[in-house]
């Protein structure tokens, strides 16, 4: 492959499987060596094409290896441009949101640390998760379940500090009574998480909320169970009624709340 944006773009935008399984690491090579792929940054409508492809052909492809190759070029492309991937992130979105719902075990996992590393180098998690909402109403039950885990991922790096939890959790208490036995299992995964690390507060707040007395002694056991086990995450602020500063101005921060400061507002 010629050590261009132009070649680089055709190799990128070409359909045949047996060719992108050959040319794959030569892009990602490309990408990495910031003295051939120099162009990369002036040419910001090639890039845009680029990135599109990637996500669009290569990412959503049926032949996992291919999926996996464009999961490997973006994360090649964040890693060189860092905070200016942001603009990128609208636009590979919507096919990571797909692939949590992959039926390989390995692009599922390749794609949630792709998301995880969004979070870390380009934006911040909440930037990321508002634009995930619409993943737990996804057609595919597979990935409304794997947007479950990635929240939980999501908690277990980066904490709850950060994050707005009263837009999230709304859409995990839908999920509760999904049809799919894996994705209520999820859901009910989320909210202990979010539990562990928030604490009481969240119990509270989903007493508020209009879910069946039976769902929600199921949910306050698994709570209980966690209290027990004495796995709360130290920051949590896990005694009961307890409320720290930090607390409450980084997970419900004014304006996504109700005037009883309820998840999900």
């Amino acid at each position: 492959m010629e050590a261009n944006m132009e070649s680089c773009l055709a190799h990128v935008l070409q359909k045949d499987v047996g060719k992108r399984l050959q040319t794959g690491q030569d892009i990602i090579d490309y990408i990495l060596d910031k003295d051939k792929s120099r162009d990369l940054e002036q040419d910001q409508t090639a890039l845009d094409k680029m990135v599109d492809g990637i996500a669009s052909s290569w990412v959503n492809s049926s032949n996992f290896k291919v999926a996996l190759l464009g999961l490997d070029m973006l994360s090649a492309l964040l890693t060189r441009l860092q905070e200016r991937f942001r603009a990128q992130v609208g636009t590979v979105l919507p096919s990571l949101i797909d692939r949590l719902g992959d039926s390989k075990d390995q692009v599922r996992e390749q794609d949630q640390a792709l998301l995880l590393k969004i979070m870390e180098q380009a934006v911040t998690p909440q930037f990321v998760w508002d634009r995930m909402l619409g993943g737990f109403k996804h057609k595919n039950n597979r990935t409304r379940e794997g947007v479950c885990l990635c929240l939980i991922a999501t908690l277990n790096m980066y904490g709850a500090h950060g994050l707005t939890l009263s837009k999230i959790v709304p859409h995990i208490c839908n999920l509760l009574g999904d049809p799919t036995s894996q994705v209520r299992d999820g859901a009910m995964s989320s909210l202990v998480e979010i539990y562990r690390h928030v604490g009481e507060r969240v119990r509270m707040d989903l007493s508020k909320k209009g879910l069946p007395q039976s769902r929600l002694n199921v949910i306050f056991s698994k709570f209980d169970e966690v209290q027990r086990s004495g796995n709360m995450n130290p920051s949590s602020g896990s005694a009961i009624g307890r409320r720290t500063k930090d607390f409450t101005r980084c997970v419900w921060r004014p304006g996504d709340v109700g005037s009883q400061g309820e998840v999900g507002g």
